[in-house]
């Protein structure tokens, strides 16, 4: 699973020993408020925010600017309860601005003659743009993302005028700028909270998940738990795939902080460690799983390990570090063992590097918290999954044509109506459709869209025929706008409806300056945000006809990806990157397992389905290392198995299901687990664990019962 050589063992001293740090001691407690007081931490953030919109407000209407408002939304786009993340997105956000800008500026000049074929060229840009930040990940593709939408929102008012492009264009950038400067200097200055202590702070809620889900997984196995235990495990997985996700994006946000260069090295090491967990824990699950149901049962040597070993992880005070393995380093399984033989070796040798890995994590989060000072030296060893990522194209495509399409199609109705102002709804369809594509699951999302549109409209309703009727200066406005901004800068701190908070604020924001509300007509006012939300309605529902397909679609996909990848890895004259090929493993993986929207009995097997592959494409990983430096005869055995493997995958991924590989296969695995036994090479162990791991997961009725029938 993960190469693991034998170095200095090294003390461990987790967070629950005597030398671990106090948060409330260290200096600058206040700076990390926020982490510190998880229940205050919502509402401080909101404070934080609302305060840097009102301040772009100001500024904004005491510059005059069209659409003060753009300022104050901003404020909401960007900021984030981490002061790297607030400047990583407004830095991101002002270059996607410019580019967007810049090109409303080149392209509306040379097609304004041409009506349709600017409306086309807007559709493709969006599209276009959209594609090229779904393929790289936050926050660098806010980039492409700000571009897509930035250019229909610029270009499309400008239409009729085109002589004012520019002056749109640069407005825009001013709102912006006006915006995410006053969100940076208050996210630096006002209680910032780094990222370098929230890191540190969230390690240990990280590690415990990481215990959650391992205990979960040898209690229910790895891809053959059904019912409660199932939902248990699906529910303990998604917690520690969600940490993953945080983790990688935090890694991002510290790259910004000019003080986080030790602690990115120590989270780089935890992240790398806590991705290695993932197959190394189920090929540990599915081998004693197959003991506990094998006749001959588990031995009691290895129970009473496996038992120490899940008590030391769950923290137990009690719980001792287990023991050394029951097989002693360097010796091997006799050629001619028995399946039970394989499956207690294997068990014995996963076990082992599962104490050292989870050593490692525990010492790297020790280091986290005590900032900067390093931990002893390393035992698991491990080789990174690379920052790959796996990209769908067809799917990809096809989100970034419905959005492009959805644009066509708003602005070719504009065009047809001849409604002059119809111009700010279609930029606002195409933003909404560019945020609906760049989710996960956009049909889901689409329809969560509509029913947040009408109480985003409700809401800008209510405060500008009623509450903001009462502002008659800067001062009253902020005192009206801060009940329910503050509300929504809470709800942005919560993953699951930070969007909607988001989708809350900007659309609440479009209301004219104090200055301009006696003078404004109801009727337009009302007529523009009932456009407003039948632009948003309109971007969800053409979401949701252009992608009639659902997740089982999305899975067959994957499924299929992983065999062709399998088939690709397992050639043995085929040159792969291993770093990459982990990293895409991982990244479907971590698609494929259910989330809680989505958990039932198709989805659990589809769960069991991805945990095999996974195991399949690990072990042959593993397998290919120790080919590299083997003898003659171990490497002609090895090879014959990824051949016979690679053959196997190429014909589930021609006839589009999983099938049963040939009996030759497994005779070949026999053949090779005898050949590698009799020699004596490199990560020998590793070597023929990654055999028996690779024999259950292709033939798991040969170990009992499994998900794959």
């Amino acid at each position: 699973m993960a190469s693991s050589k034998p170095l200095p063992r090294a003390t461990l001293a987790g967070p629950d020993g005597p030398d671990a740090p106090d948060a409330t001691k260290a200096p600058g407690c206040l700076r990390t408020l926020a982490a510190a007081c998880p229940d205050y931490a919502p509402w401080l953030h909101s404070l934080k925010v609302f305060g840097a919109a009102m301040l772009a407000l100001g500024v904004a209407l005491a510059l005059g600017l069209p659409r003060p408002y753009w300022a104050m939304a901003t404020v909401y786009l960007v900021s984030s309860p981490l002061a790297g993340a607030t400047h990583a997105k407004g830095t991101y956000r002002v270059l996607g601005t410019l580019l967007g800008a810049v090109s409303a500026v080149a392209l509306v000049p040379l097609l304004v003659d041409e009506p349709v074929l600017l409306m086309a060229a807007i559709a493709c840009w969006t599209g276009a743009l959209l594609y090229l930040s779904l393929l790289e990940p936050a926050p660098r593709n806010y980039i492409c993302l700000l571009a897509a939408y930035t250019l229909p929102i610029v270009a499309l008012p400008t239409v009729t005028h085109p002589a004012a492009v520019f002056g749109v264009g640069l407005a825009r950038i001013e709102e912006i700028m006006i915006g995410i400067v006053c969100a940076s200097v208050v996210s630096a200055v006002v209680f910032p909270v780094r990222t370098t202590p929230a890191l540190a702070a969230r390690a240990s809620a990280w590690l415990d998940h990481a215990s959650r889900w391992i205990r979960d997984m040898m209690a229910t196995g790895a891809t053959g738990a059904t019912g409660a235990s199932a939902g248990q495990r699906h529910d303990s997985f998604s917690l520690l795939a969600a940490d993953i996700l945080a983790m990688e994006t935090q890694l991002a946000q510290l790259s910004y902080e000019t003080d986080g260069a030790p602690t990115l090295r120590h989270a780089r090491a935890l992240h790398q460690r806590m991705t290695a967990l993932l197959p190394l824990v189920l090929a540990l699950a599915d081998a004693a799983g197959a003991l506990r149901r094998h006749p001959a049962g588990m031995p009691d040597t290895v129970a009473q390990r496996l038992h120490a070993t899940l008590a030391w992880i769950a923290g137990e005070r009690s719980a001792s570090r287990p023991a050394p393995s029951w097989l002693p380093a360097g010796a091997a399984p006799a050629p001619s063992a028995d399946w039970h033989a394989r499956l207690v070796a294997a068990t014995g040798t996963y076990l082992d590097e599962l104490a050292d890995l989870w050593q490692d994590c525990r010492l790297l989060q020790a280091s986290l918290q005590q900032a900067g000072s390093g931990p002893a030296t390393l035992r698991y060893r491990v080789e990174p999954a690379g920052q790959a990522r796996h990209h769908d194209h067809a799917q990809l495509l096809f989100r970034a044509a419905t959005a492009g399409s959805a644009t066509l199609v708003a602005g070719l109705l504009w065009m047809a109506s001849g409604w002059i102002d119809g111009a700010v709804p279609v930029g606002l369809a195409a933003l909404a459709s560019c945020f609906i594509a760049s989710t996960a699951e956009p049909r889901l999302v689409a329809g969560r869209v509509i029913a947040w549109s009408i109480a985003c409209a409700a809401l800008s309703w209510y405060y500008q025929f009623v509450v903001l009727v009462l502002a008659h200066d800067f001062g009253s406005l902020v005192a009206l706008l801060s009940g329910p901004y503050l509300l929504i800068g809470a709800m942005t701190t919560q993953p699951r409806n930070a969007l909607f908070g988001v989708l809350l604020a900007v659309t609440a924001a479009s209301f004219p300056g104090p200055q301009h509300l006696d003078a404004a007509s109801f009727a337009d006012i009302f007529n523009g945000s009932l456009a407003s939300l039948a632009a948003l309605v309109f971007a969800a529902v053409w979401a949701v006809l252009m992608q009639p397909f659902g997740q089982q679609l999305v899975a067959y996909r994957l499924a299929r990806a992983n065999w062709n990848e399998i088939a690709l890895a397992a050639h043995p004259r085929a040159a792969v990157n291993s770093a990459r090929l982990r990293g895409r493993m991982l990244d479907r993986l971590l698609r494929q397992w259910p989330p809680l929207t989505r958990r039932n009995n198709a989805s659990a097997r589809a769960a069991g389905l991805a945990a095999a592959d996974f195991l399949v494409e690990a072990a042959v990983l593993a397998l290919r290392r120790a080919c590299a430096g083997g003898p003659a005869e171990s490497r002609r055995a090895v090879k014959r198995v990824l051949a016979g493997v690679a053959r196997h995958y190429r014909q589930c991924a021609q006839t589009g299901h999983p099938g049963t590989p040939a009996a030759a296969l497994a005779a070949r695995i026999d053949a090779a687990f005898a050949a590698l036994a009799t020699t004596f090479h490199a990560s020998p162990r590793a070597a023929l664990a990654a055999l028996t791991t690779l024999r259950l997961a292709l033939y798991p009725d040969h170990g009992g019962h499994h998900a794959r029938h």
